[in-house]
């Protein structure tokens, strides 16, 4: 997922730093928080406005004037909370950060048993279902990879993969068990970059790429084990 998604891709949640520039324009102008149970509805109705608006025309057809009307909010309502377009997709970004925030810390929870008698399969399928599952519902996350190219790697990601290894392949060598989570990490990352990140490109499949970048990650993953005597 990106700054925060997002990420959303595969276990990129939490915040990654766009750099020193984008930091400092984002404090020009940030959004104001509600203190008011209804002033956090009429966000929370914007930021539903702004995915829709996503969804149909693309990040790049986002204005603060076309998600008033889609939300059926006043404009000084909008910038009431949000000074700038920039702020207001900041806003969503976070909003689902906290979504995908929220599956990182299940998974981390996992105990080192329950690794160790899942299938490969299942494994992965435990790893990645829960953020395709969010994916699926709320597609416009996608469309955030475009904005926060090129991607960074994120270490909580990295470590939920090296949780995973270190449970399955204990009798390998830390340097190598440090590799095999990189290229899982890699893995997801890189095909989704290539699908959703430069191109921009639309979302209508992302459920069925989604679902072949976890098959990619369980063939890899069944192929070290075989290397390694598992």
């Amino acid at each position: 997922m990106t700054t925060r998604s997002a990420s959303v891709t595969m276990g990129d949640d939490e915040r990654v730093s766009r750099g020193a520039a984008g930091d400092a324009k984002r404090a020009e102008g940030t959004a104001r928080a509600p203190r008011q149970a209804r002033g956090k509805a009429r966000v929370e109705t914007i930021l539903d406005a702004t995915a829709a608006v996503i969804m149909e025309k693309g990040l790049s057809g986002v204005t603060m004037h076309g998600v008033a009307k889609q939300a059926s909010t006043p404009i000084g309502s909008m910038y009431h909370f949000f000074p700038d377009r920039d702020a207001l997709l900041d806003a969503l970004e976070e909003r689902h950060a906290t979504g995908t925030a929220e599956i990182g810390r299940d998974i981390a929870a996992t105990s080192v048993d329950t690794w160790r008698a899942l299938s490969p399969e299942a494994v992965v399928d435990r790893l990645a279902a829960p953020y395709i599952r969010y994916l699926e519902s709320h597609p416009d996350c996608l469309s955030f990879m475009s904005r926060n190219y090129p991607p960074l790697t994120n270490d909580d990601a990295v470590n939920r993969y090296r949780a995973v290894i270190d449970a399955r392949l204990p009798q390998a060598q830390a340097a190598d068990r440090q590799l095999y989570a990189d290229m899982l990490h890699a893995l997801a990352l890189g095909c989704m970059t290539v699908k959703f990140g430069a191109a921009a490109a639309p979302v209508a499949r992302a459920s069925q790429y989604l679902r072949e970048v976890q098959r990619a990650l369980t063939a890899y993953l069944t192929a070290v084990e075989a290397a390694t005597g598992v």
